[in-house]
């Protein structure tokens, strides 16, 4: 079963991707949006998509507002490109991650370029 699940959340996570692409390409969202990750509950009833924008505090904004719209019809949209018999409920969640990586690599540069006068 295990398995199984890893399957879907892959298969959903290109599926939304590919979704998300287009209406990006269409002006929907603000900013650069990017799923992360999809993780599939174990009786497949619910399913928790990670996503993360690239721009304004009011591209996020924006692009969690069109997501919770889509949400709605996102379900109907998989089922008719899948053909899957059961389809979760989809919840979207704001993955930080690549924020907080962009802060830990700022921090090391700075702490490099700290190095470098040190040196001198």
């Amino acid at each position: 079963m295990i398995d199984r699940i890893k399957r879907l959340e892959t298969l959903f996570l290109q599926e939304i991707n590919t979704i998300i692409t287009k209406m990006t390409a269409a002006g929907s969202f603000g900013g650069f949006v990017t799923i992360t990750a999809v993780h599939v509950s174990k009786d497949l009833t619910s399913a928790k998509v990670y996503f993360s924008v690239f721009g304004s505090p009011e591209d996020k904004k924006r692009t969690e507002e069109q997501l919770a719209l889509l949400r709605k019809e996102l379900g109907a949209l998989l089922r008719h490109r899948l053909h899957l018999k059961r389809i979760p409920s989809f919840s979207f969640e704001y993955d930080n991650t690549p924020e907080q990586a962009s802060r830990v690599e700022s921090i090391f540069k700075v702490i490099e370029k700290e190095k470098e006068q040190d040196h001198e």
